[in-house]
This record gives C-alpha cells, sequence and structure tokens, in this order.
C-alpha cells in the first residue's frame, strides 16, 4: 500500500544515468542528508534494480513504509505506469515496468519520470529557470535530452514523452545512433559521439587534446557544438521560450564549445525569439535530476497513487 507524501519519512532521489546511478535522500525541507553513487551496471534492468535496492539502503537503513522513492532515467518512458521502454544507453531496457520492480524490491513508493523532465524541474524551482514561465534544460552527457516547462508547468507531451531533443534527426547520413535511426543530435554532439568521432576514449580526452592543439579534435567539438547550436535554434523558434539552461559534462569543454554553440544558434534561428531568449549555464550540477526527483516526490499530483 502506498503512502501519503505527508507521512514520509524520507524521499530518496534517484539519478539514473548511463555512466553512473546517483543516489540521494533528502529531508523534507530540501536538505540532502546522505549521498550514494556507484557506476550503472549495464547487465540489464534487473540487475540495475538490485543496484537500486542495495544504494537506497546504503542512504536510509529505515523503515522502507516510510520511504518515497523517486527515480529519472534516460530514454522514452511512460511516467504514469512507470515503464521504461527503451533506454538507449542502458543495453537491455525495453519496456521494464521499473516502478513496480522497485516497489517490489523495497517495499516503497516509487516514482518514475524522463531524467531531464526532472532536470528541468529541479532548475525550474531551485536553479537557473527560476523566474521564467517558459523554460527548457538541455543536457549533454553520455547522451542528450531536454526537460521544458512552459506556461510555468511541466510539460510531458500526451503520452509523457516529450523531451527526446537528442533523437532528432539532423544529418540523415550521418553515424549510426543508439536508438537505431542515422544522424541523430545525439550521434552527432553527445559526448560519447565525440569520443568515437575523435577516436578517443572519452569527450573530456577530445578537449584535452583540443586545448594541446590536436586540429582534428578541435574540428570534431566545433562541429558537435555547431550542430547542437543549430538544434538549440530550432527550439527557440518553435517554443519562443524565455531562458533555457544547458547542463552536463560536455560543457566542460571550455569557453570555445560553449561559443560555437552559440553561433550555431544565432545560424539558426530567428532575431526575436533568440534575442528573448536568455542562455544560461545551468546553476545544480550533478545534483539537477536529484533536486528535480525530489521536487516531484513532494508535489506527488495525480500522477502518482500515493493513497493510504
Amino acid at each position: 500500500m502506498a503512502i501519503p507524501a505527508e507521512k514520509a519519512r524520507a524521499i530518496i532521489a534517484l539519478d539514473l544515468g548511463g555512466t553512473w546511478v546517483r543516489v540521494a535522500r533528502f529531508g523534507e525541507d530540501g536538505a540532502i542528508l546522505a549521498r550514494a553513487r556507484d557506476r550503472t551496471a549495464h547487465q540489464g534492468p534487473e540487475v540495475v534494480v538490485a543496484q537500486i535496492k542495495r544504494l537506497v539502503e546504503e542512504v536510509d537503513p529505515g523503515s522502507p513504509r516510510e520511504r518515497i522513492v523517486a527515480i529519472g532515467v534516460p530514454g522514452p518512458v511512460d511516467p504514469f505506469a512507470g515503464v521504461v521502454e527503451g533506454a538507449p544507453n542502458l543495453p537491455g531496457w525495453r519496456m521494464f515496468p521499473l516502478k513496480d520492480a522497485v516497489e517490489a524490491a523495497l517495499g516503497s513508493t516509487c516514482l518514475v519520470d524522463h531524467d531531464a523532465t526532472l532536470a528541468a524541474l529541479g532548475e525550474h524551482r531551485q536553479g537557473a529557470g527560476r523566474g521564467f514561465s517558459n523554460f527548457g534544460y538541455i543536457t549533454v552527457s553520455t547522451g542528450i535530452g531536454a526537460g521544458l516547462v512552459l506556461g510555468g508547468r511541466l510539460y510531458r507531451g500526451a503520452q509523457g514523452k516529450a523531451g527526446e531533443f537528442g533523437h532528432m534527426v539532423v544529418y540523415p547520413d550521418g553515424p549510426l545512433c543508439t536508438c537505431g535511426n542515422r544522424g541523430c543530435l545525439e550521434a552527432l554532439a553527445s559526448g560519447t559521439a565525440i569520443a568515437s568521432l575523435a577516436g578517443m576514449e572519452s569527450a573530456a580526452a577530445v578537449s584535452r587534446a583540443a586545448a594541446g592543439g590536436d586540429r582534428r579534435a578541435a574540428l570534431v567539438l566545433s562541429e558537435a557544438a555547431r550542430h547542437l547550436g543549430l538544434a538549440v535554434g530550432g527550439l527557440i523558434n518553435l517554443l519562443n521560450l524565455d531562458g533555457i539552461a544547458f547542463g552536463g559534462g560536455v560543457f566542460g569543454a571550455g569557453v570555445s564549445f560553449w561559443d560555437e554553440m552559440v553561433r550555431g544558434v544565432v545560424g539558426g534561428s530567428f532575431a526575436a525569439p533568440r534575442q528573448h531568449c536568455r542562455l544560461l549555464r545551468a546553476e545544480l550540477g550533478e545534483d539537477q535530476g536529484l533536486v528535480g526527483a525530489f521536487e516531484l516526490a513532494m508535489d506527488a499530483g495525480p500522477l502518482t497513487s500515493m493513497t493510504a
């Protein structure tokens, strides 16, 4: 039986990524009381559920009847049913009932939503998006995703699947993407793509090589930033946003990556909506998704089944 949010002793937020599982226990005042993380297991969803169980019990060894667990996941998700429909950067995830599996493993109420959606919610409530009625968050790391707040409210789309910004096809004859299509933005501008296109082990290595004068590395970064900027410009034209915050490890590639992206935005958008829209660095760092998951649990609206 699920428990009402007001009776919860602890809210456990999880950010499930292609590289890391990050977990935090929040107090109801929003303070983070404990943290844990681990490399994401790539042996299928059942192994990850066992990993989640271990990490949750590490940060909160108390009674499972007093927990709400909120999870952000990469890839298409049905947040109403808590089903992960596919996660391109997590092998073996296809129509997996994550909510039911976690509730069975932990005996705790579980909420599931798209990771970038939760990051947008976190930034809007507590970070760079405060005060904006129409706001977007874009993450560029292992993959690329987006979350939207429109008219002051979190936007999920008709089926809860809005935000797959990284799987817009921007170059039809481009590299094969993990989703199965060719030329997705994620296959051209994500950290994984940057490393692959440069023939290096990571986007950070490409950034270091570019800073050291490696022309190929510099070109890969420049092209990735340009593709990203053009896609962002299209998003600005489409939605006429007040602001967009950017996060994810790839933005650690240096000032030149940001500047090249902004040039792409200029080339891909009309002047009036572009000049209105502020391009911002996200403020919450790696905690974006965790804060968003906390806010989701605190909202505990009709999306969930938190009834006594």
